[in-house]
């Protein structure tokens, strides 16, 4: 099967400008922040499985959990055991570091794929480090929120906001909550797209909806993997979660920057090899 002339692009500039170097170094960095983000995402997953006392409020289809698992006493001892890793100095510390560490690797791989050889170096100690750094943080930690709120039974959000919500439009705030979380990654690959290039390329709105797609596909793959991995006591959690993370990370990032490649394509200074199709 021929490979398309598109994807041989996307390869060929991932690969000559290095983007392999760029993917491990945010992979590396962001899954010190990804594990930090998670055991605050425990402590809300806590809460919000815990308001009906011995109920199962969460639903997960790709796990058979019995109503009366009470997912929210799970979640309660896996916050307690790891509550300490974010409550500390040095915890906070982590968490800090491994942001700023993590928004200089993207932002640095982020120029890499679009500019090429004109990217230059950025500054890891700089007001826009910090604020990139805090907007990942934020915008990951917030999307997440929005996949587990797609996983709470009604009966758990009428417990929660004290009023008894119709069937219909707990379904439609759910696909709501997947929209904002498609818009909140598409626009990150859109606003990074502006400040760097200056203009949006067509190609730009479609790469950023292959990248919202994949990052919330991952989101509830990453979710329900490690709820299930708390319902399954023969499955160790913490081995589960490390793991589950890593391929998370290396999924957005790869996918995050192969787009930001095919983006890149539509500069007039890079010359691309495969220009036309090859003969046979």
């Amino acid at each position: 099967m021929r490979v398309p002339i598109w994807l041989k692009q996307i390869v060929s500039r991932y690969r000559d400008i290095g983007m392999e170097y760029r993917a491990l170094s945010v992979t590396g960095r962001g899954l010190f922040l990804a594990v930090m983000l998670m055991v605050l995402f425990l402590f809300v997953l806590s809460r919000a499985t815990d308001v009906i006392v011995g109920v199962n409020e969460i639903s997960i289809p790709t796990v058979d959990v019995n109503t009366s698992v009470d997912i929210g006493s799970l979640a309660q001892g896996a916050f307690s055991r790891t509550s300490a890793s974010v409550v500390s100095l040095v915890g906070l510390f982590t968490l800090i570091v491994s942001a700023m560490l993590t928004g200089h690797a993207l932002r640095q791989g982020t120029r890499n794929a679009l500019l090429g050889s004109e990217a230059g170096s950025v500054r890891l100690l700089s007001t826009r480090t910090a604020a990139v750094s805090t907007v990942v943080a934020l915008g990951v930690f917030i999307t997440w929120l929005l996949t587990l709120a797609t996983a709470i039974r009604r009966r758990a959000w009428s417990t929660i906001l004290g009023i008894d919500l119709n069937p219909v439009f707990v379904d439609i705030a759910k696909v709501a909550a997947v929209v904002i979380s498609l818009a909140i990654v598409a626009s990150g690959v859109i606003l990074a797209t502006r400040s760097i290039l200056g203009r949006i390329p067509k190609v730009a709105y479609t790469n950023a909806i292959v990248v919202a797609t994949t990052v919330v596909a991952a989101n509830f793959f990453l979710l329900y993997t490690y709820i299930g991995s708390l319902v399954n006591p023969a499955v160790s959690a913490g081995i589960v979660l490390i793991l589950t993370l890593l391929l998370w990370v290396n999924i957005c990032v790869r996918v995050y920057f192969g787009a930001l490649c095919g983006i890149g394509l539509s500069t007039p200074e890079y010359q691309n090899p495969y220009t036309t199709e090859p003969t046979d």
